[in-house]
């Protein structure tokens, strides 16, 4: 049995992590071609800061649906600045459903994909991944960020 309270803390010490010195398009574009370079699975990938779309693909076999999930993700990013599989994890530990949240007015989602851009403890974007199941969505992106930052330590 998943101990959710235990995994929120976990994803948000990921989150710190994971943050970025800085995020711009060659960040961008070579976190976006890891991203699909390491998909084992048709998904769709976005990368955004603030409304601006900086890397998009979507890899054969992906449907429209992956881009309805990719706004509801960003949605949730953007509106709780965490993770959508934190997120996720902070709804079961409190035995809550998103449906349950006073504060949710926009039509958005608590499955894992949509990771926070964080430079320091400001959430700038969100890099989102559709069409794993939600674990592996967050897992792939988490383990790419990981990877680039290692490169470039």
């Amino acid at each position: 049995m998943t101990d959710h309270a235990a995994r929120t803390a976990e994803l948000e010490a990921e989150e710190t992590r994971l943050a970025f010195d800085r995020f711009d398009f060659a960040e961008a574009w070579a976190i976006g071609r890891a991203l699909v370079e390491a998909a084992s699975a048709p998904i769709a990938i976005r990368i955004q800061v603030a409304d601006r779309v900086l890397f998009a693909a979507a890899l054969d076999g992906t449907s429209a649906d992956n881009q309805i999930w990719l706004d509801l993700k960003f949605a949730a990013v953007r509106q709780f600045g965490h993770s959508t599989l934190w997120l996720h994890h902070r709804l079961k530990a409190r035995g809550r459903t998103l449906a349950e949240s006073p504060s949710v007015r926009t039509p958005m989602i608590d499955h894992g994909g949509g990771f926070p851009i964080r430079i320091g403890a400001q959430v700038v974007g969100v890099i989102g991944v559709s069409g794993l199941p939600h674990e592996d969505d967050h897992r792939l992106i988490t383990d790419t960020i990981a990877a680039w930052k290692a490169s470039h330590a």
